[in-house]
């Protein structure tokens, strides 16, 4: 069973030709090619560098826009979660528990420790929003 091709689709092979076609000419085919269609090359050149500095400067906007939104996120994730709020000893206690049982979380307390006296609260909260993220562990520490 074929299924249809889109328009798109379609235009796919056309648009390959034209490219190959375009690549294979010298840069005074395609100057010549534009003149005589009433354009000037340079005027072409300065509108399709002036349509991708657009694309471009608009494209990092939504990026810059999508990361803001995370940031936002994850900052209100961290101050609706109670378990930022635990003392540090019972957090690195939460930690103790789990990394007796995981060696690559042992592994990464153990890294934290090396750099300098332990993991920093920051670092702890980190792993801690690890395991509640995957299930391991409730909003409160608790396991699950």
């Amino acid at each position: 069973m074929t299924r249809k091709l889109t328009p798109k689709q379609t235009l796919l092979p056309l648009a390959d030709a034209l490219i190959e076609d375009w690549m294979t000419r010298s840069d005074e085919e395609i100057f010549a090619e534009f003149r005589d269609d009433g354009l000037e090359p340079e005027d072409v050149a300065a509108q399709l560098r002036a349509h991708i500095e657009s694309l471009v400067a608009e494209s990092g906007k939504s990026r810059l826009a999508r990361a803001r939104a995370g940031l936002a996120g994850a900052r209100a994730d961290r101050a609706s979660s109670s378990m930022f709020l635990l003392p540090i000893s019972r957090k690195q206690e939460i930690l103790t528990q789990f990394a007796a049982n995981d060696g690559r979380l042992r592994d990464r307390i153990t890294m934290a420790a090396r750099k300098g006296e332990g993991a920093s609260e920051r670092e702890i909260d980190d792993m801690l929003m690890d395991l509640r993220d995957l299930g391991a562990i409730d909003d409160q520490g608790n396991p699950r």
